[in-house]
């Protein structure tokens, strides 16, 4: 409002004490964030020096080395490029690919419906736990945190799961299956996956049912393929809304544990909260803000 904007001056008695508690609270959580900042910096630089003395004194442990194999590069490329529409997206430019002829210049040996085909045939042998041969001897599991999987080690864990029994209506309400026209042998979908953990999850003991109902967010998967015809990388539970369902914002397994009210006991399996640095940094912005400093304010604002 005006008078909000005009400052303390024109404000009634009752405006200028709900600013003034306003204010309190601000200067209160401030200080509070800096004595946690200061916390969080103390023992984050502990944590890295212990590490560092452990990878200096013992060297690189073997049962890290999984995390050495992600990055691979790119195996198919389009040669020279997209083709593009005659729409104009962001800054009226034209950024729009024209799918079907960017994709008339791969090199792939396996075309598009083909390669839908592969991947939803891949899905429909359990993520190869029914069938280990749809998955390529080299092949990795790429989730957004857990470290990358080989091949016997996912058909093992991912199996041990037991979706199957543990989510006897679990429907992964996939929609949009298409070839990657940037990368042709990649294969992307979209999922919003629902259903009710009435079974036990996992090998005994397991986690016995809750009947708790799991609405997980929508997620983007994919899959890589070679030209054996088999999936060489799987990307799942890439959330791409945190607001929807009832995860937490979570994807997979970890959205699962997130809904059932049995989630992990560390910060990358819980849902996201802001760093104490981070949540520090936001709030000395939205002060900033006020006095007329931050993007696009040009200095106009006052205090309020």
């Amino acid at each position: 409002s005006s008078r909000r904007q005009q400052g303390f001056g024109t404000m009634s008695p009752p405006g200028v004490v709900v600013s003034l508690i306003d204010w309190a609270s601000i200067v209160g959580h401030l200080s509070a964030d800096a004595i946690a900042v200061t916390i969080w910096l103390a023992s984050t630089t502990v944590i890295k020096c212990i590490g560092f003395f452990a990878d200096t004194v013992f060297g690189k442990p073997s049962i890290d080395s999984m995390w050495s194999k992600l990055n691979r590069p790119q195996r198919f490329q389009i040669e020279g490029g997209p083709v593009y529409t005659s729409a104009e997206l962001f800054n009226k430019r034209k950024g729009e690919i024209d799918v079907e002829k960017t994709l008339a210049k791969s090199n792939f040996s396996i075309k598009p419906d083909d390669l839908v085909i592969l991947a939803k045939q891949t899905l429909a042998s359990n993520l190869g736990v029914e069938d280990s041969s749809v998955l390529a001897d080299d092949f990795l599991f790429c989730p957004p945190v857990v470290a990358p999987l080989g091949k016997d080690e996912f058909i093992r864990i991912f199996g041990s799961f037991k979706l199957p029994d543990a989510m006897s209506d679990i429907r992964e309400n996939a929609w949009a299956f298409h070839v990657d026209p940037l990368e042709s042998n990649r294969v992307w979908w979209l999922s919003r996956a629902s259903g009710t953990h009435d079974g036990p999850l996992g090998s005994s003991p397991g986690i016995a049912a809750t009947n708790k109902r799991v609405e997980w967010p929508v997620q983007a998967n994919s899959m890589l393929f070679n030209e054996q015809r088999q999936c060489y990388q799987l990307t799942v539970g890439y959330s791409c809304d945190k607001q929807i369902g009832n995860t937490g914002g979570l994807g997979a397994v970890f959205g699962l544990l997130q809904a059932v009210g049995k989630p992990l006991p560390f910060p990358e399996a819980r849902p996201w909260k802001p760093s104490p640095i981070y949540r520090f940094f936001m709030r000395i912005g939205k002060v900033a803000e006020r006095f007329g400093v931050g993007p696009g304010l040009g200095g106009k604002g006052k205090a309020k």
